[in-house]
């Protein structure tokens, strides 16, 4: 019938262990004093409930209605040696949120769908370990708010088909992870006291005519860090810096306004493929190319200590046989070779993969 409903519950336990000994930081080792170690253990438990229900108002109009209610609890049993002074963290932090989600489904014809919705949802908060000042107070859940509309279409009978779509995501208690305010050489995860906001649009199609086919997507977007500040803890400071108020110094910096690290503003990637048919089999060779721009790797978009990365241009390819059952591929990614830093944490540079080859056989069993 037009009703349709879903009904669900989860439950998960996780305990991460840290063996004594086996967390250590400090130079040179096995010098007690020089050392930051922590043992221990992080039991977490996650537990839900969750429904949808889904209406048919017409032959083409849809609504769906859905909720979560989660509740989730982290425990800290560790004890930390920071340079020859013990610390114990023995403290727990409990979560609870209800999230929904309302959409609308529109099929305004055999070629044309129309969809909208707006959402909530949420992410737990934690705990932070002790840095030798105090024990740090538990960074609070996040949540979000998301706005998200939306047209697929197909077209010349059904040769080319699109996909367009926009969105608004607006989070509050934005958790991110900065240097220790009191002391900043240590990190510590807190939440933005403002909200932060990421919106934008992408675009897909795949056409096909006859053997030839091509795709391409395009995404946009905007990431804008809620109003806070924080030290970097790769400059040299000690001074007191208030997450909510500052003061704003040299080193005390307000981040409002930052983009969001790793959220390049432009992507987008093609490719193109013919199929050759020579008797039963077929050989398709395919050409692809990804474009993605530069982007922050830390909220302090400090280029002079390399927080910059780079845009990168990927160029692909491969060549498939399909004979009977069996599929077999050769390959080709970053045919260019192309050095380029994928990620930048903690001071160490992640280079993204060379140029790879290889083949690859897949066997389709009847």
């Amino acid at each position: 019938g037009p009703l349709t409903w879903v009904l669900g519950a989860y439950w998960q336990k996780d305990t991460y262990t840290f063996p004594p000994g086996q967390f250590l930081i400090g130079v040179p080792a096995g010098f007690p004093a020089t050392e930051y170690a922590l043992q221990g253990t992080n039991p977490k438990k996650n537990t839900a409930v969750f429904g949808q229900v889904g209406y048919q108002l017409t032959d083409g109009l849809k609504l769906t209605v859905g909720g979560r209610y989660s509740k989730d609890r982290t425990t800290n049993h560790v004890t930390v040696v920071q340079y020859g002074l013990p610390l114990i963290d023995d403290q727990s932090a409990r979560y609870s949120n209800f999230s929904g989600k309302v959409s609308l489904d529109w099929t305004l014809s055999e070629r044309n769908f129309l969809y909208a919705f707006a959402a909530s949802g949420y992410r737990p908060g934690g705990l932070n370990v002790p840095v030798g000042l105090g024990l740090p107070d538990p960074f609070k859940a996040e949540t979000v708010t998301s706005l998200e509309a939306g047209w697929k279409a197909a077209w010349l009978d059904d040769h080319l088909r699109t996909q367009v779509n926009v969105f608004h995501n607006d989070y509050k208690n934005f958790q991110v992870t900065i240097g220790y305010p009191d002391f900043p050489t240590f990190g510590i995860e807190l939440n933005t006291p403002h909200p932060t906001r990421i919106y934008g649009f992408e675009a897909q199609l795949q056409a096909a005519f006859g053997d030839w086919s091509v795709y391409g997507n395009l995404g946009w977007l905007h990431s804008d860090v809620g109003e806070f500040y924080a030290t970097d803890p790769r400059l040299p400071s000690v001074a007191f810096c208030d997450p909510a108020s500052g003061p704003q110094s040299a080193t005390c910096r307000n981040l409002g306004g930052t983009e969001q690290t790793y959220a390049p503003k432009l992507t987008f990637n093609t490719g193109l493929q013919r199929s050759i048919h020579v008797g039963s089999d077929t050989i398709t060779p395919r050409i692809n190319y990804a474009h993605i721009a530069g982007q922050w790797a830390t909220l302090f978009e400090n280029e002079a200590l390399g927080d910059r990365i780079g845009s990168r241009n990927l160029l692909g390819a491969q060549l498939e046989w399909s004979h009977g059952s069996w599929l077999t591929t050769l390959y080709g990614s970053n045919l260019t070779n192309q050095h380029y830093i994928g990620a930048i944490n903690s001071g160490l540079r992640f280079a993204g993969f060379p140029r790879q080859y290889g083949i690859r056989a897949t066997y389709f069993f009847q």
